[in-house]
């Protein structure tokens, strides 16, 4: 077995991630009640296939790995350097995601929604934090909207989505 490379090692914790999810889907389906009338098809069916394919998924990478058979990123050649992952990038985002899922009910969803989109785009480079902030706020009312009145699913409220809903109907 050759020794695994810095690409390999972080297809390992992609791997490893990927089997951490399937158990958990393995665990969370395991708990559905399930309906008193027989059907054909559980609902636990679909979860079971699906957590299943991606623990065969992530065993699979891990194998790939382990044989010296790391991928190459798209965009580059076999023979180029390995670039490090940017950490401060992924930290941005993971961050801007778990304030949105923190404020989500305490604000509703435009101000959680907002505050996300306006770190990843932050995350990724966009300077003009006003502008960005803006149009995360745009975005999100439209979102909130079109989620609301044209596809009737229903996201948190708080005042600005009240003031939203009443001027929807």
């Amino acid at each position: 077995m050759n020794k695994v490379s810095q690409a390999g090692k972080g297809e390992l914790v992609f791997a490893g991630a990927l089997f951490l999810v399937s158990l958990v889907v393995y665990w969370d389906t395991h708990g559905l009640v399930l309906p008193t009338n027989n059907t054909v098809v559980s609902p636990r069916t679909f979860p079971y296939a699906v957590a299943s394919l991606l623990m065969i998924a992530s065993i699979g990478i891990a194998i790939e790995v382990f044989r010296g058979r790391a991928a190459t990123p798209e965009g580059t050649s076999s023979d180029s350097t390995f670039q490090r992952a940017d950490l401060k990038t992924m930290l941005i985002i993971v961050t801007a995601i778990g304030i949105h899922t923190f404020l989500l009910e305490k604000t509703g969803y435009i101000i959680a929604a907002t505050i996300s989109f306006w770190g990843v785009a932050y995350a990724f480079g966009a300077k003009k934090i006003i502008k960005i902030g803006l149009i995360a706020f745009l975005f999100s009312i439209l979102v909130f909207f079109s989620f609301t009145n044209l596809l009737d699913i229903q996201l948190p409220k708080w005042i600005i989505e009240e003031l939203i809903s009443k001027v929807g109907s």
